[in-house]
């Protein structure tokens, strides 16, 4: 099973990826999956994203205006399937500045593309992260929600080093600082976050991937995480997968929750 068979999303569609311990790494992969099987994709980011290097993406645009996005898009898609599109560059982090909701809106309503794949939140490359209140950035027009979470966090301490925001993530969990992380906590920084998001369509589907599922004690940890949320995340997510994004994604588990 690969990754487009165990989120289960259909011929088109519109994923918003959010949370932390791999979600770039999941957007690729995700992406090479669709484009190797001759579906059309976009990668791209509402918030900054790193410039994907040639393996990550071939093609990458940097563009403001959806006219402009558009003039160089049309030539280049009947012969690839995959590129990625910032509305800036910034030098100084290399990285690409992402594309509002509207211009996101009229390159959707073109139908030159399969499936868009938006990096929706950052967490500074840490496993696990709680989202402020003014993130993640879900556009409206997003069909399935993708909430990672980084298996490797467990058991560690909660702080800076493994959480984004770990100040954030204590207060909602009530997990005291430089306390071991928890299943449960974990568990329970998914459904808030989850929670929080209000820009969605109210049909949107909604998965947890919990990565790095790189042994038997972290695909443990994965079960912990995955019986807390069958208990308290009914109705909130509807499925949930276990896995490792490694150059071959490895996919361990697939649940449906709802």
């Amino acid at each position: 099973m690969d990754i487009k068979q165990a989120i289960a999303i259909g011929e088109k569609g519109v994923l918003s990826i959010v949370g932390a311990g791999g979600k770039t790494s999941f957007m690729y992969s995700l992406a090479h999956e669709l484009a190797s099987a001759g579906k059309k994709v976009l990668t791209t980011t509402t918030t900054k994203i790193f410039i994907p290097t040639h393996e990550e993406s071939s093609v990458t645009i940097v563009e403001k205006s959806a006219e402009k996005i558009l003039e160089k898009v049309r030539p280049l898609i009947g012969n690839v399937n995959h590129l990625t599109l910032g509305t800036e560059h910034l030098p100084s982090s290399d990285k690409l500045v992402g594309v509002p909701p509207g211009v996101l809106n009229i390159i959707l309503e073109e139908n030159l593309f399969d499936y868009i794949l938006i990096e929706a939140d950052g967490a500074a490359r840490r496993s696990l992260k709680a989202c402020s209140i003014h993130e993640p950035v879900v556009p409206e027009c997003t069909d399935c929600i993708i909430s990672l979470a980084g298996l490797d966090g467990i058991g560690k301490p909660l702080e800076e080093k493994w959480v984004f925001r770990s100040n954030l993530f204590s207060n909602v969990t009530n997990l005291p600082l430089n306390e071991k992380i928890t299943a449960t906590s974990v568990a329970e920084i998914l459904i808030h976050d989850m929670l929080s998001i209000t820009s969605a369509k109210k049909d949107v589907l909604k998965i947890v991937f919990l990565n790095k599922a790189d042994n038997r004690e972290l695909r443990e940890a994965g079960n912990k995480v995955a019986a807390v949320l069958e208990e308290k995340g009914q109705g909130i997510f509807h499925r949930l997968i276990i896995g490792e994004l490694k150059e071959v994604p490895v996919i361990h588990q697939c649940r449906v929750l709802n």
